[in-house]
C-alpha cells in the first residue's frame, strides 16, 4: 500500500507533532483523537478505511476529561470495543500500543495481556513501530486482495463512490473462498450494485447520455444497448440516441450485457416494479434451471472477472485526458416524432466542450453539445435557428438539440 490509515487514540497527540510528521514520511496517516469515546465513534463510522489502531497505554475514557485523569481503563475499553467492531465487520484490525510509562515497559503481566507495544520519545522506536504497522497491515486478507486487484480498486476508490470498494471486496472474498452452497442472490445483487455504480460514473464523465437515466437512477438495459453502439430508444420516452463511434470495446460491451442479464436474477431485480412480471419470472427460472444440474461458484467467478475488466477500462480511459475528451458527448440524437419548432437566436459563447445559444424572443439560454458545435462548425456570434428541449439535469434550462445556420 502507498498510504496506511491508522486511528490514533492518545490524550497527548497534540504534543507529538514530530511523531505525526515522521509517520507521514513513512507513508502512514494518523487520525488522532484524545479519548476512547471519540476514537471508537470514528472507528465505528469508518471501518472501511481504517487499517490499524494505535493506542496510548494511559488515556482518557471520555471526551473533555481533564489532564491527570487518564487511566489504564481507557485502554481496556478501547481494546474490547475494537475487538467487537472487528468481529461484527469481519475485518481484522492490527492494534499497537505506544506508551511513555517506564513502569509498564517492565510489567510482565501488561506485556502478556497486550502484545505489540512501543516506547514514546525514541525516533528509532518510532521507526520500528511504523515498520511493524505496515507489515501487519500488508498481511491482512483485505489488503492482499487490494494488492492483487490494484487497478480495479483504483477505479472503485476514485470514480465509483464511497461504498464501491467495500462491495468489490465483498464479492472478491466470495470468489476467493467459494463454496458449493454460496448465495447466488446475495452475490449477484452485489455485482449489480457495482454495475450501477460503474454506469453512473460513466455518466458523470459524459460517456453516457441523460437518456439512459430516469432521475438519478440508471436504466441498465438502456445503458447496455447504448454502449454496444446500437440506437437506444429511452424506455421512459423521449429522443433516441446513438454513439457516433464506439467507446467501449465490443468484448467489454458483450460482458456488460451478460452481467446485466445474469445478475438480474437477484432479489433487487425481482422487487423492481419497473420490470414486468414475465421478465422477473424468466430471469428467476433461468438460474433455477442451471442450479438443477450445476451447483458451482464458477458463474460468479466469471461474472466478477468481467466486471474487473470494465472497471480497469473506465479508470484507464478517465486517466487519459485526450482519449476521454474524444469519447465525451460522442453521440447523435434522433428527435422523437413531434413537430419541431426552430427558434431564431445567436451563438453567444463557446467553450472547449460546449456552447451557449440565446433565443431572440425570450432570451432563453440553451446548452449546445460539443458534437453539435463540431458538426456545424459553429462560431461565436453566428446567427442560427435551434430546436430547444428542457434540460432534465437543470430545471428551467434548455438544450439545443438541433441547430441550422441561417
Amino acid at each position: 500500500m502507498s498510504n496506511y490509515q491508522v486511528l490514533w487514540i492518545d490524550d497527548e497527540y497534540k504534543k507529538l507533532e514530530g511523531f505525526s510528521k515522521l509517520a507521514q514520511v513513512n507513508g502512514i496517516t494518523l487520525v488522532p483523537y484524545q479519548s476512547t469515546e471519540e476514537g471508537i465513534r470514528y472507528l465505528s463510522d469508518n471501518m472501511g478505511t481504517v487499517d490499524a489502531v494505535l493506542l496510548d497505554a494511559m488515556a482518557y475514557q471520555n471526551a473533555g476529561q481533564q489532564e491527570g485523569t487518564e487511566s489504564r481503563k481507557a485502554l481496556y475499553e478501547a481494546w474490547e470495543q475494537i475487538t467487537a467492531l472487528s468481529s461484527a465487520h469481519q475485518k481484522p484490525l492490527p492494534r499497537f500500543i505506544l506508551t511513555g510509562q517506564p513502569s509498564l515497559m517492565r510489567d510482565t503481566s501488561f506485556q502478556e495481556q497486550y502484545e505489540g507495544f512501543f516506547r514514546k520519545g525514541s525516533s528509532e522506536e518510532s521507526k520500528r513501530l511504523f515498520a511493524a504497522i505496515k507489515e501487519a497491515i500488508d498481511h491482512l486478507p483485505d489488503v492482499q486482495l487490494r494488492y492483487r486487484f490494484t487497478h480495479a480498486f483504483a477505479c472503485t476508490d476514485q470514480l465509483l463512490g464511497a461504498n464501491a470498494s467495500s462491495l468489490l471486496l465483498k464479492v472478491l472474498k466470495e470468489v476467493e473462498s467459494p463454496t458449493v452452497t454460496h448465495d447466488d442472490d446475495r452475490s449477484f445483487n452485489t455485482l449489480r450494485q457495482l454495475v450501477e455504480a460503474f454506469l453512473l460514473a460513466a455518466h458523470r464523465h459524459k460517456l453516457l447520455p441523460d437518456q439512459c437515466l430516469k432521475g438519478h437512477e440508471v436504466n441498465l438495459t438502456a445503458a447496455s444497448i447504448f454502449l454496444s453502439g446500437q440506437q437506444m430508444n429511452p424506455p421512459h420516452g423521449g429522443d433516441s440516441v446513438k454513439l457516433s463511434q464506439p467507446s467501449l470495446p465490443k468484448i467489454l460491451a458483450d460482458s456488460l450485457r451478460v452481467l446485466i442479464e445474469l445478475t438480474s436474477n437477484g432479489s433487487h431485480y425481482q422487487q423492481d416494479q419497473s420490470i414486468t412480471l414475465a421478465e422477473r419470472e424468466t430471469a428467476k427460472q433461468q438460474l433455477q434451471v442451471l442450479r438443477q444440474t450445476v451447483r458451482t461458484p464458477y458463474l460468479l467467478v466469471t461474472l466478477t472477472y468481467k466486471l474487473l475488466d470494465l472497471l480497469v477500462w473506465l479508470k484507464a480511459l478517465v486517466s487519459d485526458p485526450a482519449r476521454l475528451a474524444a469519447h465525451q458527448n460522442n453521440w447523435t440524437i434522433e428527435l422523437a416524432a413531434t413537430t419541431e419548432v426552430y427558434v431564431p437566436g445567436t451563438v453567444t459563447q463557446l467553450f472547449p466542450n460546449r456552447g451557449v445559444f440565446v433565443a431572440d424572443s425570450s432570451a432563453d439560454q440553451a446548452h449546445i453539445h460539443q458534437s453539435t458545435l463540431q458538426g456545424q462548425s459553429l462560431r461565436e456570434g453566428m446567427r442560427v435557428e435551434a430546436v430547444l428541449k428542457p434540460n432534465p439535469q437543470r430545471p428551467g434550462a434548455y438544450v439545443a438539440v438541433k441547430i441550422k445556420v441561417v
